[in-house]
């Protein structure tokens, strides 16, 4: 399916992005540039949605459990606890 094709390629865009940043020093024209593949990411996230491959409310309940998760084995959550 080309939807899921097409989230692949985001995924990887994003990766892609996150590593330069990690190689090079995180600037403006980087941030604009993740900025741009997070939204296009999220907007092959939105059409899933849209058309049934992905339900807002189970999508909402993981974000919660990546959160808690997040809270116990990573220090991105220590200002939450």
């Amino acid at each position: 399916m080309e939807m899921l094709i097409i989230a692949m390629e985001e995924c990887s865009e994003v990766a892609i992005e996150c590593s330069k940043i990690l190689r090079f020093g995180f600037t403006k024209d980087k941030e604009k540039k993740l900025n741009g593949e997070v939204g296009d990411l999220m907007c092959i996230f939105h059409l899933m949605q849209d058309r049934g491959f992905l339900s807002v409310d189970k999508v909402d309940k993981a974000i919660l459990n990546k959160r808690k998760r997040l809270k116990r084995w990573s220090s991105l959550m220590d200002e939450e606890k």
